[in-house]
């Protein structure tokens, strides 16, 4: 299978790239530094950004039309904690802005009836899982520079949901770094049972997206996914 990666130089985008290549599949990846990726025989790099459509349609036609796209953009912030302010580069409406150009993008590259199925890094907290986050969590992501990346979510999954394209929405709940424990429990998309402050290892995650495009087990369905 070929796979479009967008945010593949992020801290998940690094683990899921990494876990298509290890399933022997070939990507293209688009980054604005080409050095911010070790080469690999089945890995093809594309120059660019995801704000300009121009670059996102030629990435999805180099070296060929791909069956998947896994998005694991996330919005910059000046350092890695996730209090931390958003980085100059990185608007508020990063996460709708960028997906809304990638389906433009998918659009205007691919047949109507070969259109790639879309996964996507989403979050526990979106959609129909606000109501599993625990009070002090969702205190956090109301008051704090957090509710930019929840209200991010939310936006960009309206906007896949609506566009046509088969998707899954991968929401994650707290990141870890570190060994996984295994594979990821995945929950109903409103998160019931999750406990009061779940977490999802990174490199889990970017195993189980990659799953996800191999299998059509979740198509059209937005699973809570926790360790």
């Amino acid at each position: 299978m070929h796979i479009y990666i967008t945010g593949s130089t992020g801290r998940n985008g690094k683990l899921t790239l990494q876990a298509a290549l290890a399933n022997n599949h070939t990507v293209t990846a688009l980054v604005r530094n080409p050095s911010s990726l070790t080469p690999h025989p089945n890995l093809t790099i594309v120059q660019g950004t995801p704000t300009s459509q121009a670059d996102v349609q030629r990435a999805l036609t180099t070296p060929q039309l791909p069956q998947a796209i896994i998005s694991t953009l996330s919005l910059r912030r000046t350092s890695d904690s996730p209090f931390a302010a958003l980085s100059p580069d990185s608007p508020a409406d990063f996460l709708e802005s960028t997906m809304e150009t990638l389906i433009a993008a998918v659009k205007s590259t691919f047949p109507a009836s070969k259109l790639p199925k879309i996964i996507v890094n989403s979050s526990m907290g979106a959609g129909s899982s606000e109501p599993a986050m625990s009070m002090p969590i969702r205190f956090i992501f109301k008051h704090t520079a957090m509710r930019f990346t929840l209200q991010g979510h939310n936006n960009m999954d309206e906007i896949v949901r609506q566009s046509g394209l088969t998707f899954v929405l991968a929401r994650a709940a707290r990141l870890v770094d570190g060994q996984e424990a295994g594979d990821l429990e995945a929950l109903s998309d409103d998160g019931k049972g999750c406990g009061w402050n779940p977490t999802t290892n990174r490199g889990a995650l970017g195993r189980w997206m990659v799953e996800a495009a191999e299998t059509d087990t979740w198509d059209g369905k937005s699973p809570v996914l926790i360790d």
